[in-house]
């Protein structure tokens, strides 16, 4: 295996930007198309949002009042000669406006933090919700590391759009022009210099900030593919020492980070110019202020209102110069976040927009005499036909053991069954309804080839963390399914932590606490994948003793290729 030039991450990694930048580079519909979603998102919090707005914008008033306040006080104690305890008023008043505006900007963190939390609980539960309807078998197909990335990064990426940039748009449509026609009369030159400068800073922060949602959602995807990429590696750790190809590996991990460290070095690279584009033009804009406001006060200028200007108005105006420049580079400044959010629904609608077929039911109008019916069945993966014509009809409380080599379909046919996929032609159905996961939920108990255990108790295990499910039950499917034999003899019995995926108990211990899920559950019909594999002959014999004893009402299937198993089965069904 050679990981130097046909790395399949980097290979994948460089036809998925060439193509997608191509794709980018022709048409922006797919740009529209995230932003589009992003305002439908907006509808949920709006309400929100316009509070968080209203609250920027008073504290913007405050700040026009505390400069008027600043520029009068200094102007009756350097000009008029007035005494300190003369001002206590407008003193109280300036202490007031500050308290104020402490108290709009903790809310104003507050409440856009709760924006946040909103959209981000709705858009993780929207992308659960769809894990849910396209099931093990889309799961199955796709990298660990890159779903959980568009559930816990890109969604958090989400934040700084709604909580910042959101409120910041409204805020810059309002407060700078409340700022210019309050300066207007007071200076109409400052009004004019406002009037002119003010616009550059977002026409620049367009211009430079241009490639930013590309560079951002060439990000994201560069970092979803190595939390994929790592995942893998971290999993298949053990086989990669076993087998000499850790140093190998490291040197791919390293050339996997460094495209990510490209990536985002291009994103911070657009974020630092832009910002350093907008402190100049602002600085250029308040220093032409101060300039104009301070050669008027010295009397070495002739033009408009510097002729004769008071000190109460140079200061209002050049107190008030930088914070009419801050909403709008606050604005600038979150044009990323709008950036990043773009690049982030990118790849969460990847998710979203994948098509799950809701098929209509089939319901049986008589009794059927069947409980699992399968009506000429194929199945067919990337045209190879893994099943082809399948008809088998199961009855209530049979035993069938379900033989055939491997590869030949038996894992297949078990996810029919519980529908997790669907047939390519034929029918499935339980109880006289197609299976689907809806109504297969109640009816059927499964036991795959590997059991996953959690990092949790025993009895958690048993009970899939279930609060509802009392300890009784827990404690009687555990002895039923022979998990007591084993759990009496530990420190805490079934309250025993278990390690993650087992660890710390034998292949025949997770398969009997496996059993016990199954029993909790109750379910009519029962599919067990290979319970017997890896066991030796004393531990089959004590397995297949609790599965008689567990399952001897139910209706059972149990893929194998033991002939213990099918020895103690009703009948056996070879597929071919």
């Amino acid at each position: 295996m050679s990981f130097k030039k046909d790395n399949p991450y980097l290979i994948a990694e460089k036809t998925t930007q060439r193509d997608n930048q191509k794709a980018y580079d022709a048409s922006n519909a797919r740009e529209k198309y995230c932003f589009v979603w992003l305002k439908s998102k907006k509808k949920t919090v709006n309400r929100l949002i316009n509070i968080v707005a209203l609250i920027g914008v008073i504290n913007g008033v405050l700040i026009i009042l505390q400069s008027a306040i600043l520029a009068y006080i200094f102007q009756q104690l350097i000009i008029e000669k007035q005494q300190w305890n003369q001002l206590s008023y407008y003193f109280i008043v300036l202490t007031v406006v500050f308290i104020f505006r402490s108290l709009c900007s903790y809310y104003f963190q507050v409440l856009g933090y709760k924006v946040a939390v909103t959209i981000k609980r709705s858009v993780r539960e929207q992308l659960l919700n769809q894990f849910f309807l396209l099931g093990p078998a889309y799961i199955k197909q796709q990298q660990t590391g890159e779903l959980a990335a568009s559930t816990l990064e890109h969604t958090e990426a989400l934040e700084g759009y709604f909580s910042r940039y959101l409120p910041q748009q409204m805020i810059v449509a309002l407060l700078p022009l409340l700022m210019i026609a309050v300066v207007m009369p007071v200076n109409w030159v400052v009004g004019l210099i406002f009037l002119i400068t003010g616009p550059l800073i977002p026409v620049f922060m367009a211009l430079v900030g241009m490639g930013a949602a590309s560079a951002n959602r060439n990000q994201f995807l560069a970092m979803a593919r190595m939390n994929g990429y790592f995942l893998d590696r971290l999993e298949g750790l053990t086989t990669l020492k076993l087998f000499g190809q850790t140093a190998a590996e490291l040197k791919a991990i390293s050339k996997v980070s460094a495209v990510v460290r490209e990536k985002t070095m291009t994103v911070l690279r657009i974020a630092f110019l832009s910002s350093a584009v907008l402190e100049f033009f602002s600085a250029i804009a308040v220093a032409l202020v101060a300039v104009y406001v301070g050669l008027g006060l010295l009397g070495l200028i002739h033009f408009g209102p510097a002729i004769d200007i008071s000190l109460q108005e140079a200061l209002f105006v050049l107190l008030l110069a930088p914070e009419f420049f801050n909403p709008l580079k606050q604005f600038a400044t979150h044009y990323h976040d709008k950036a990043a959010a773009i690049g982030a629904a990118d790849h969460i609608l990847k998710i979203l927009d994948q098509v799950h077929v809701i098929e209509p039911e089939i319901s049986s109008t008589v009794d059927t005499l069947f409980c699992i019916e399968l009506k000429n069945v194929s199945k067919c993966f990337q045209q190879k036909e893994v099943l082809k014509s399948i008809n088998l009809q199961i009855k209530a409380g049979e035993k069938i053991a379900l033989t055939g080599e491997s590869g030949v379909g038996k894992t297949t046919l078990f996810n029919l069954l519980l529908g997790f996929e669907e047939a390519s032609t034929g029918d499935v159905l339980i109880e006289g309804s197609r299976a689907t996961r809806q109504n297969t939920e109640n009816l059927i108990a499964w036991v795959g080839q590997k059991s996953t255990l959690f990092y949790a108790t025993i009895a958690d295990n048993i009970s899939l963390l279930d609060s509802s499910i009392p300890y009784q039950q827990i404690e009687a499917a555990a002895d039923a399914a022979g998990v007591t034999e084993f759990s009496k003899h530990l420190d805490n019995g079934l309250l025993t932590l278990v390690g993650e995926k087992g660890y710390g108990l034998s292949g025949g211990q997770i398969q009997r606490i496996a059993l016990a899920r199954t029993f909790v559950k109750n379910a009519p019909i029962v599919l067990l994948d290979e319970p017997t594999a890896h066991l030796d002959l004393a531990n089959k014999t004590r397995l297949l003793n609790v599965i008689d004893s567990v399952f001897k009402d139910k209706t059972l299937i149990i893929a194998s290729h033991d002939p213990l198993v099918t020895a103690r089965m009703d009948r056996t069904v070879c597929l071919s």
